[in-house]
């Protein structure tokens, strides 16, 4: 038994399901086995974490900054969607190496694209983070709520339809509906339109103007060639 055996049974598991004694049980050995080899629940999850982001299928480095930038977040919204629970541990605070080298390699991209490497590392975890966060909101609104019945984002739903004092044509009753639909509304589809609005700020503030020039490392504009950095 090594940390790749250990890792390929955490997730066949699941990180939902993730327990010592479920990982032990799938190895065929005992916990006290188990133990020696990993000293806490966060340590499998780590392993399983790393080997999750390892072997995942990511997108080339190939092209304009953007669309890069776009494609890498969206296999990132594919890899947590397809192991449900890992985002959650993820945002808990249980980072593998492998995302940090991953953050590496797509910031090294930008900066290769006239990005400079503090505007690059920004913009990374700008997008990551959206993603992470994203998804992380998925998973927390389709649980199961345990005082009621059905799913959280059900509940909620059910409970933000209750009719309002405001009148129908009111602002308030309009950005009440809104939240409606933001709650209804297809998780990927809403995660793409708040990506695409974090691309342009990238563009508008830390990628330049594409005429004028870019930011440097403290904010300040520096002149650069076109094409390059947008």
């Amino acid at each position: 038994m090594d940390a790749e055996a250990i890792a390929t049974a955490v997730i066949g598991v699941g990180f939902h399901d993730l327990t010592f004694a479920s990982v032990a049980e799938r190895l065929g050995v005992g916990q006290a086995t188990l133990y020696r080899h990993a000293s806490n629940r966060d340590e499998l999850v780590r392993l399983g974490l790393d080997r999750v982001l390892r072997t995942a299928e990511w997108p080339d480095l190939e092209g304009d900054w953007r669309p890069l930038l776009e494609r890498w977040a969206v296999a990132a919204w594919r890899v947590w969607e397809q192991h449900p629970g890992a985002v959650l541990e993820l945002t808990g605070g249980v980072v593998p190496w492998s995302i940090v080298m991953l953050s590496d390699t797509v910031g090294a991209a930008l900066v290769e694209r006239g990005f400079t490497a503090r505007s690059a590392v920004l913009a990374v975890d700008l997008v990551f983070d959206l993603t992470a966060d994203s998804r992380r909101g998925v998973e927390i609104l389709d649980a199961p709520m345990l005082a009621q019945e059905g799913k959280v984002r059900e509940v909620l739903e059910k409970q933000w339809r209750t009719p309002s004092a405001e009148r129908a044509d009111s602002v308030a009753a309009q950005v009440h509906d809104e939240m409606i639909l933001a709650i209804t509304a297809d998780p990927f589809e809403w995660f793409h339109g708040k990506l695409r609005i974090v691309l342009a700020g990238i563009a508008q503030e830390l990628a330049g103007d594409g005429a004028d020039g870019r930011r440097d490392d403290h904010g300040d504009r520096t002149t650069t060639t076109r094409g390059t950095s947008r």
